[in-house]
């Protein structure tokens, strides 16, 4: 069974999601990327997955477009962690015991950046690793104070996300990994660009802890069984810890 769930937060925002089975079992709190969402099909099919193995799911908007979601040109990274924050002490209040952080892309760092980090185990799922390739290239625009990039279609970042984006430094990457106290999986897509940076994580990363490379994948894993492929790796390193 799977509902749907709006999470108030303190600036009166409201937070969109789905909590898919009970929280009385070992709930999986997906954590979507940059221009992600929570109908990616590695979160709707990962919900059904869990679920077939006895776990419990939330997967949920960072940014919506619904009435009193966050937009994007509002984040940053900072305000998705609160958010994140916000998710997790919802489902303890309701009972959830176990709680178990999944993030891909920039997912990734949002776990990192959590203050309150009340999960009990994370799996990184080809993370973000220092500066994010997106603002790079990206113009700035006076009249808006955001910048733009053009992908398939024109994106508006707010300049306080640009600005964050500079600040993570590679360096900066593995000193918030290293904060993490709980067990960490890095699982890195073998034909995206961030396998250099899953290693980086995983060898400042403090035990217990593992990495793995999901063969020829890419970013996305779109490609036919590497969303399977992912699924079970992260399925392997929830059961230690449910």
């Amino acid at each position: 069974m799977e509902q749907e769930v709006k999470i108030k937060t303190k600036d009166g925002k409201t937070i969109y999601g789905f909590l898919r089975g009970s929280v009385r079992k070992p709930v999986v709190v997906f954590v979507h990327g940059l221009l992600g969402s929570m109908h990616q099909h590695i979160f709707y099919n990962g919900a059904r997955f869990f679920e077939r193995h006895g776990f419990s799911s939330f997967r949920f908007n960072l940014y919506d477009w619904r009435r009193g979601a966050r937009k994007l040109h509002e984040c940053t990274l900072e305000v998705h962690a609160a958010d994140l924050d916000l998710v997790i002490e919802y489902l303890r209040s309701k009972g959830a015991r176990k709680v178990f952080a999944v993030g891909h892309s920039y997912g990734g760092p949002t776990i990192l950046m959590s203050k309150k980090k009340q999960y009990d185990a994370v799996v990184l799922w080809d993370s973000s690793y220092g500066q994010s390739v997106t603002f790079k290239k990206a113009r700035y625009l006076k009249e808006l104070d955001a910048y733009m990039e053009t992908w398939s279609h024109r994106i508006i970042f707010g300049k306080k996300m640009a600005k964050e984006a500079n600040q993570i430094t590679p360096a900066k990457s593995r000193a918030l990994i290293q904060e993490l106290r709980i067990p960490v999986k890095i699982v890195v897509a073998e034909k995206g660009i961030l396998v250099k940076g899953g290693k980086q994580y995983f060898s400042a990363a403090n035990s217990p802890k593992s990495f793995a490379i999901v063969k020829g994948a890419d970013h996305s894993f779109n490609r036919a069984g590497n969303e399977e492929a992912l699924f079970r790796e992260t399925l392997v390193w929830l059961r230690k810890w449910r």
